[in-house]
C-alpha cells in the first residue's frame, strides 16, 4: 500500500490542473490548488505511467480453432491465447500469432481492434496472419469491455470520454498495450527492438495516445483514426452543455492529438478514408496535423471499411521496411 498516497497526489493534481482547462478553479472540482505543481504534459505522461518491475504472470495456452480454416493458413503460423497481468489487477487477454520458420529472434506487431471488434475479429486476424507472411510476430490485444473482458452493462465505444468509465478504460487500455510490450520484451524468441503497433479506427485512436508514451516502439500504423475529439464532439452537436466540462477534461487526458506528436522521430503511416461515415476528414486531419515528421497520410475512395489493398499492400510494404522481413 505504500504507493496509494503517491497515486492519490497524482490524481488531485489531474484533477486540479484537468479543472483549470475547463476554467474553473481547482477549488470548484475538490483540488488543491495546481499553482506551482507540475504541467500538464507532465501530469498527462504520469497517468500513463505504471510498475513495469510488476510480474506478468503471463499464461499460454493453445488458441481457440479458426473454423474451416485452410491448411495453408494452418502450415505458416502458430496461434496461442496468452493472458498477462497488468495495472489494476486486470488480466488481458491476446492472441499470439508465431510464424513458423521464421528467423529469429521474431520482429513483432501488437494489434488493437475498433470499438466493436476484439482480439480474434476478422480483420485482426488477417492482419496477424498478413505479419506472419513477414517473418513476425502478432500480438492481438483485447481493449478494455471488449472479447473476453466485455461486462455487462458496459459499452465497448470507450473513445465517448465524457463518461468517466469510458475515460478509466482508455487510460486503462494504453496501460495494458504497454504491458503487451512488457510481455514481447521479455519473450526470447521476440527482438526487443523491432516491436511495432497496427490499430484499427478507436484502436488507432487510443493508438495515437499509446505510441505518444511508449518509447519502445519502432513503427505505428494507424488505420482511419481521429483526433481532437472536443471540435469533433462541438461540430456533431452531441454534447449537452452540461457535459461539456467533462469532456473538456477528459480529452485534455485522453485525446491523441496531445500526445501523437511524441511519437517522433519514429515512422508513423496513416490510413485514412476520403468517404468514412464515422470518422470525419476534420478529425483525421487534426491527429495529422498533431503528429511530427517522419509521417506518412494515405487516402482511400472508400467507407471506414478500407480497401484490401490498405493492409495487405500499403501497411505489408511499411512494416516490412521498418521492421525487416524473414
Amino acid at each position: 500500500m505504500a504507493g496509494v498516497p503517491r497515486l492519490r497526489l497524482i490524481v488531485v493534481i489531474a484533477v486540479g490542473l484537468a479543472g483549470a482547462l475547463c476554467g474553473r478553479s481547482a477549488s470548484a472540482v475538490g483540488a488543491a490548488p495546481a499553482q506551482g505543481g507540475p504541467d500538464i504534459e507532465t501530469v498527462r505522461t504520469a497517468l500513463y505511467d505504471y510498475d513495469a518491475s510488476a510480474p506478468l504472470e503471463a499464461t499460454i495456452r493453445p488458441a481457440p480453432v479458426v473454423k474451416n480454416e485452410p491448411a495453408k493458413l494452418k502450415a505458416l503460423r502458430t496461434r496461442h491465447l496468452v493472458t498477462f497481468t497488468s495495472v489494476n489487477d486486470q488480466r488481458v487477454p491476446c492472441i499470439l500469432s508465431l510464424p513458423k520458420g521464421g528467423k529469429k529472434p521474431l520482429p513483432a506487431v501488437i494489434l488493437l481492434a475498433g470499438s466493436g471488434g476484439h482480439k480474434d475479429t476478422d480483420y485482426v486476424r488477417i492482419a496477424a496472419d498478413m505479419l506472419c507472411t513477414l517473418g513476425m510476430a502478432a500480438l492481438s490485444v483485447d481493449a478494455q469491455y471488449h472479447g473476453d473482458r466485455a461486462r455487462k452493462h458496459r459499452s465497448g465505444d470507450i473513445h465517448f470520454i465524457q463518461s468517466p468509465t469510458n475515460r478509466d478504460a482508455w487510460i486503462q487500455t494504453v496501460r495494458d498495450l504497454r504491458r503487451a510490450v512488457d510481455y514481447l520484451s521479455a519473450r526470447q524468441d521476440i527482438d526487443k527492438d523491432r516491436i511495432g503497433f497496427l490499430g484499427f479506427s478507436q484502436g488507432a485512436m487510443i493508438g495515437g495516445t499509446f505510441i505518444g508514451v511508449e518509447p519502445r516502439l519502432r513503427a505505428a500504423c494507424l488505420a482511419v483514426p481521429g483526433g481532437d475529439f472536443l471540435s469533433w464532439a462541438e461540430k456533431l452537436g452531441v454534447v449537452p452543455d452540461q457535459a461539456r466540462g467533462r469532456l473538456e477534461v477528459a480529452a485534455a487526458l485522453t485525446d491523441p492529438i496531445h500526445f501523437v506528436g511524441r511519437y517522433a522521430p519514429k515512422p508513423l503511416l496513416i490510413l485514412a478514408a476520403r468517404k468514412d461515415e464515422l470518422i470525419p476528414a476534420e478529425a483525421t486531419e487534426a491527429l495529422v496535423n498533431a503528429a511530427r515528421e517522419p509521417k506518412q497520410l494515405i487516402w482511400y475512395n472508400s467507407g471506414h471499411v478500407l480497401p484490401p489493398n490498405a493492409l495487405v499492400v500499403d501497411a505489408r510494404s511499411f512494416f516490412e521496411k521498418h521492421l525487416g522481413k524473414r
